[in-house]
């Protein structure tokens, strides 16, 4: 189950945030952007993140503004140091929220899609999203979160492209 919060962690670490293009053509350079900020990391936890950033990718074009000339904005940040957490920003002006359909029966079985967050579900520690905008009368966009356990043993050091605090 997606939590919604309205706060955001402060980070231990973060990568430069990366702004891209809200077209689905660029969700190959996102994923291989991904995977090249988590080198070093344990193969399973980037293959994860690069999962789950596709999906997220690909769900902001496809179901907000972003997608209609619109950006989505990726960061990765390590909020505790056996934490890395995934955050998507899409362009808003949508009247829904992410959230696993609730499909039973004949219907689940016949559905083409809307499944993605099933794998976000399954590989991550948790998912959700916050609403920078809550106080705003229409939708400036959610920034979607998924977050990973990681081993600190198993945290390579920081290099030059990630900023550390």
């Amino acid at each position: 189950m997606p939590a919604s919060s309205s706060h955001v962690l402060p980070a231990v670490r973060w990568w430069e945030p990366r702004l891209y293009p809200g077209e689905i053509a660029f969700s190959p350079r996102v994923r291989a952007d991904a995977r090249t900020a988590l080198s070093g990391f344990p193969d399973r936890i980037a293959g994860d993140v690069e999962l789950v950033v596709s999906e997220l990718f690909a769900n902001a074009v496809r179901y907000t503004a972003s997608g209609d000339g619109g950006e989505v904005w990726v960061q990765l940040s390590m909020p505790d140091a056996d934490l890395l957490r995934l955050d998507v920003a899409d362009g808003g002006w949508t009247d829904t929220v992410p959230r696993i359909p609730a499909l039973d029966g004949v219907d689940w079985l016949n559905s083409e899609g809307r499944r993605g967050l099933l794998l976000v579900e399954a590989v991550t520690l948790n998912w959700g999203y916050v609403d920078p905008y809550a106080d705003r009368p229409y939708n400036l966009g959610l920034i979607v979160f998924a977050e990973f356990a990681v081993d600190p043993a198993q945290v390579p050091a920081p290099t030059s492209s990630p900023t550390t605090v």
